[in-house]
């Protein structure tokens, strides 16, 4: 198998339950590096949420690169965007008026912040806001500006909350946008053109590889798109959901249980 590039989704695959990555899990994939492997984490998360993980897999240079907001963005190490799929500000009024009709708590994310419209912040949001390290700036409509492009927008709220949500958005919001989610308390929404899976696509054209030279790490609904791509090669994680398994190539253990680690050891390093 001659793998180039490893594509890792973080909550649930990269990192464990405690929002870490384990020793083997870091060792296995600074081990790939070494062999010329190029490391891409690919989250729904922001830049500021994943900018740790890359200096922690020592993933800083130029040359190293990360997939952030679900595809909308593909950025380099430094932040410098080398793929952009935005949303726009009548995008932003389609969405509020569907959480005023729905009573949703809705936010969008820009680059290295939350803008909301609610005056109470649940929890959810506010633990997004721990998780991105990105800070909440809750706006009035008439501050937003029609040049708005922002990279995601998201319905956050219990479970329940978000599976009612869910039921009710339009035939129409799945025709016109990528609806996907990475935790059962939120509601991700991306531009139609982008996602994971073709933001890796562009990423591999860019560095002139073949879609049989990558292979994929995820465990979540949002990384379909990632196991939708033909050449891929998909590494479901043991508490991956069933569409993730049913689509790909290699089933390998949990998320704490260095599954990552697990399958290079046997797929890329054969030992």
């Amino acid at each position: 198998m001659n793998i180039k590039l490893i594509a890792v989704d973080l909550d649930g695959t990269l990192l464990n339950d405690k929002q870490e990555i384990s020793v083997k899990t870091k060792q296995a994939l600074q081990k790939a590096s070494r062999m010329g492997i190029k490391i891409v984490p690919c989250s729904g998360r922001p830049f500021p949420g994943i900018r740790d993980y890359l200096n922690e897999l020592d993933l800083k240079d130029s040359a190293q690169y990360v997939v952030a907001f679900n595809g909308a963005l593909v950025l380099n190490a430094q932040g410098k965007p080398i793929v952009e799929e935005l949303l726009s500000y009548d995008d932003f009024i389609f969405f509020e008026k569907i959480a005023d009709k729905l009573q949703a708590n809705f936010h969008i994310e820009v680059r290295d912040k939350f803008i909301t419209l609610d005056h109470f912040i649940n929890y959810y949001l506010s633990r997004e806001s721990w998780l991105t390290r990105m800070p909440i700036e809750v706006s009035q409509l008439k501050d937003i500006s029609e040049d708005i492009k922002f990279t995601k927008a998201m319905f956050s709220g219990s479970p329940a909350e978000m599976k009612n949500i869910y039921r009710n958005l339009s035939e129409e919001v799945f025709e016109r946008y990528n609806v996907s989610t990475s935790d059962e308390t939120l509601i991700e929404i991306n531009s139609k053109q982008a996602s994971k899976g073709n933001a890796l696509k562009e990423l591999a054209k860019k560095l002139n590889l073949k879609e049989d030279e990558v292979m994929i790490f995820g465990d979540q609904t949002n990384d379909i798109s990632m196991f939708d791509v033909p050449g891929f090669y998909k590494v479901a994680m043991g508490n991956a959901v069933s569409e993730i398994k049913e689509r790909a190539n290699y089933v390998t253990k949990t998320n704490n249980e260095d599954g990552i680690a697990y399958a290079l050891r046997r797929l890329v390093f054969d030992e």
